[in-house]
């Protein structure tokens, strides 16, 4: 069994179907040479991304991602994210990112 599909190339990174090989070659966004500095991460909010693990009252355990601006949010989404059959107390987390 043989699978075909069609490819799309990207005209930005230089790369030109045949129908167009008469034309001018894509030019790069920057010019050759110059440096693009990154964003400065001054002023900006900080960010939680956590892996929390929940345990319930019947003894069954949860682990779900959480994101969020404080920590408490974080958990919270992650909370969000359990199963709606019980409640969940988060017991542990690791910061899997942080600001």
């Amino acid at each position: 069994m043989t699978l075909s599909a069609p490819t799309r190339l990207n005209s930005l990174r230089g790369f030109r179907p045949a129908r167009f090989a008469h034309r001018e070659p894509a030019r790069p966004t920057v010019p050759e040479g110059k440096v693009i500095p990154f964003p400065s991460t001054e002023g900006a909010h900080a960010q939680y991304i956590l892996m929390v693990e929940f345990t319930s009252p019947d003894g069954r355990s949860w682990q779900a991602v959480g994101g969020g601006d404080t920590l408490p949010a974080a958990i919270v989404f992650a909370q969000d994210s359990c199963p709606t059959d019980t409640t969940w107390q988060p017991i542990h987390w690791n910061d899997l990112y942080a600001d």
